[in-house]
């Protein structure tokens, strides 16, 4: 593919300039539209790493409390990958989404945006593990209910995975790798994921109210806090998501990806809160665990901190009230 047919790609379906004026002034006008959407997705990205690392610096003294002072583990490099990736992940793409003026090879670009596709992908699986996590530590290590999510979130991943790889090839972008438009098929990506978490969050509220039927629930409570937590998480991915399958679905132009740095600004910190949450209830028990008025439900949740040593949530069955 050369220069003339990747602008020819992404050039609207009605002339921005009058007929008379030739196609050299149709073709000047037509860069300067996809010069000034690329700003505008410059700025976008420059504000959704600014919101990260601003929330990375305000919680900070948090982070180091409950994720750097406890043992090395899974935890700590989940956390890091989660936290800290994304916005060097962010840093690359807006590194070269800045570069005006550069003239790419076709098959740079579909190596960069492919490259760009999968990290995200990387992102949402493992802040979805952390929410399967909260949802198997709330139904108590139930195994039936492990096997159905676990089956659920399996497919997701082929999914999602399928998609990309037969939609990555078809991708139209501009000389500077800004994506343009996408197949159709291109948007379900995200239609998947919404399906998935929004199961998540159905099984979390499915718990709540089971449990608080017949009783008070207290706002320090774990329940409560995990179901809280769970509640403004998916809402903001749920959001974050919707807008970009809009973009997809009506932009077609370098506009269909300016929500693409807010993405991975949402799900970092969606995920990175959530974990540092679960890891301050374990080092911080209550008289509770659930905190209804004195009577434990019969399957609970157990929050140890042993010694200097952090753990994390260690899931232990309850017996059976009398």
């Amino acid at each position: 593919m050369n220069g003339s047919q990747e602008l020819s790609s992404v050039l609207p379906s009605h002339s921005l300039v009058p007929a008379g004026l030739g196609m050299a002034a149709a073709d000047l006008a037509s860069i300067v539209v996809l010069d000034d959407y690329g700003i505008t997705t410059s700025r976008m990205g420059c504000a959704a790493i600014a919101f990260l690392v601003w929330d990375m610096l305000i919680s900070f003294d948090r982070e180091v409390e409950y994720i750097w002072r406890g043992p090395n583990g899974w935890v700590k490099w989940t956390f890091l990958l989660v936290r800290h990736v994304p916005y060097l992940l962010q840093g690359t793409v807006l590194t070269l989404v800045a570069l005006v003026g550069h003239t790419w090879r076709s098959s740079q670009c579909r190596a960069w945006i492919a490259y760009q596709l999968i990290s995200i992908e990387v992102l949402v699986v493992v802040v979805e593990v952390l929410l399967i996590v909260r949802v198997y530590a709330m139904y108590n290590r139930n195994r039936a209910v492990l096997i159905l999510v676990l089956s659920l979130f399996v497919g997701e991943i082929v999914a999602m995975c399928t998609i990309l790889a037969l939609s990555i090839p078809k991708i139209s972008y501009t000389a500077g790798c800004l994506i343009t438009s996408a197949p159709r098929i291109f948007p379900t990506y995200w239609t998947i994921s919404l399906a998935f978490e929004t199961t998540l969050f159905a099984l979390t509220l499915l718990k709540f109210f089971t449990t608080v039927v017949a009783s008070q629930l207290r706002k320090q409570s774990i329940l409560y806090i995990l179901v809280r937590d769970g509640t403004w998480a998916y809402a903001i991915i749920f959001a974050v998501m919707l807008l970009n399958t809009l973009m997809y679905q009506i932009e077609h132009n370098t506009l269909a990806g300016v929500f693409y740095f807010w993405e991975i600004s949402v799900m970092s910190f969606a995920g990175s809160h959530v974990l540092l949450n679960l890891r301050r209830l374990a080092i911080e028990p209550r008289d509770s665990v659930y905190g209804i008025g004195g009577r434990r439900p019969l399957s609970d949740m157990q929050f140890v901190h042993e010694e200097t040593d952090i753990t994390l949530v260690e899931m232990q069955p309850v017996p059976r009230a009398d």
